[in-house]
């Protein structure tokens, strides 16, 4: 326990050290780009009997939701995770049983170099309306400038993933609390474990998930939705538990599986409408 704690503190100081380099020195690199890739085989790697309604179910969304400029821009593997997202966060929506107006702004916490955005975006503009919605959608990271091996930061990562869809922007910046300003917040997989938190390099001070759930929560408008993704049923339970002593009932949790994307762990969903 000693140990546990000794290392805690030591990897606490590092992290806070590499923290501030990075929000002084904000790493960017001009020139990313996503490179396509063929996509007629994405799920030939399943069984025949499961082959079929995978691809069936992933010709719908493509359909549905208007994803033929990211199908063609794209390599095989963001896309078919992209897919899995939309699938998962088009049934917690529904679970949910909120009402999108034709105009709303979003916020997605913590999204990292945002891989996701198409099928966020997509979501939110194309959910049971037949013309497109006019929606915001914010995106605050507040770790945005992490250099990766090809030299290129996560902000250069999340602005080539989200190319030129109008009214889509990364934040580097850590979410406040904005009371009533949004209709639909997203936080997927955000840490609840301190030391998920420190072996991703951020600094303790900054890991305070009940604090980031209440200033979530607080920052919807009346009738809208909070979602939540996390993985594994440990953390799916820790979720629950801060929702429990945050006041916060949610209208569905549950256990996400498709074989759009395949995980080591499970992903679970809490959707949780704001009806006070």
């Amino acid at each position: 326990m000693l140990f546990q704690r000794l290392a805690e503190i030591s990897t606490s100081i590092y992290n806070t050290i590499d923290y501030a380099l990075r929000q002084f020195f904000r790493w960017r690199r001009k020139g990313l780009r996503q490179r396509n890739e063929p996509k007629q085989d994405l799920y030939a790697h399943l069984p025949e009997p499961r082959r079929q309604p995978v691809q069936a179910r992933a010709e719908q969304l493509l359909a549905a939701y208007g994803l033929q400029s990211f199908y063609h821009n794209s390599t095989a593997r963001n896309y078919r995770e992209n897919l899995f997202y939309l699938d998962m966060l088009e049934t917690a929506l529904q679970a949910s049983g909120v009402q999108l107006p034709h105009t709303f702004s979003a916020a997605d916490i913590g999204p990292g170099d945002w891989f996701y955005v198409n099928a966020l975006h997509a979501l939110l503009k194309w959910w049971h309306v037949p013309s497109a919605r006019e929606v915001r959608l914010d995106g605050y990271e507040g770790d945005a400038y992490r250099v990766y091996a090809s030299f290129h930061s996560r902000y250069d990562h999340a602005l080539a993933y989200i190319s030129d869809q109008a009214g889509v922007r990364y934040l580097p910046q850590l979410f406040s609390h904005q009371p009533g300003e949004y209709t639909v917040i997203t936080m997927l997989f955000p840490f609840v474990f301190l030391q998920d938190h420190l072996a991703w390099g951020l600094p303790r001070s900054l890991f305070q998930p009940q604090r980031l759930l209440v200033s979530a929560w607080q920052s919807l408008k009346p009738g809208g939705v909070l979602l939540i993704a996390n993985q594994g049923a440990q953390e799916h339970q820790q979720q629950l538990a801060f929702c429990r002593a945050a006041g916060i009932e949610p209208q569905a949790a549950f256990q996400h599986d498709s074989d759009l994307f395949q995980y080591d762990l499970p992903r679970f969903v809490i959707a949780a409408r704001q009806d006070g």
